[in-house]
C-alpha cells in the first residue's frame, strides 16, 4: 500500500533531510528554490503530456490519491529527486575541496 510514498520517502526524501543539513553553509536558498521551481514546471508539464497522451500510466492501489491528474506523489518526486541530485553534487564537492585544501596544505 502507497509503495510509490514510501519509496520516495526511504531514498529521496531522507537523505534530502541529511544532505540539506550537512550542506547547509554550501546552498543559497533563494537560487535553490527559483531552480527547483523552473524543474518542477518542466516535469509537470512533461508528465501531464505523457498521461494525456497515454505513454504513462499509475498504479490506483500503490498511490494517495490525484491531483490536477497526476498521483500527489509525482509532485514529490518533481520536487525532491532534483533537490537530492543538487544535494548529493555539492556534498561531492565539499569532500573535493576538502580533499584539494588538504593536499595544497
Amino acid at each position: 500500500m502507497y509503495l510509490y510514498l514510501q519509496l520516495l520517502c526511504l531514498f529521496v526524501i531522507i537523505p534530502n533531510i541529511i544532505l540539506l543539513y550537512l550542506n547547509r553553509k554550501r546552498l543559497h536558498l533563494k537560487s535553490l528554490g527559483v531552480a527547483l521551481l523552473i524543474l518542477f514546471l518542466i516535469a509537470v508539464l512533461w508528465d501531464q503530456l505523457s498521461v494525456r497522451f497515454g505513454l504513462w500510466v499509475f498504479s490506483e492501489a500503490e498511490i494517495v490519491g490525484y491531483l490536477f491528474g497526476l498521483p500527489i506523489e509525482e509532485y514529490l518526486f518533481f520536487i525532491f529527486v532534483p533537490l537530492l541530485s543538487i544535494n548529493i553534487y555539492f556534498f561531492v564537492d565539499g569532500i573535493f575541496l576538502k580533499s584539494k585544501r588538504a593536499d595544497s596544505s
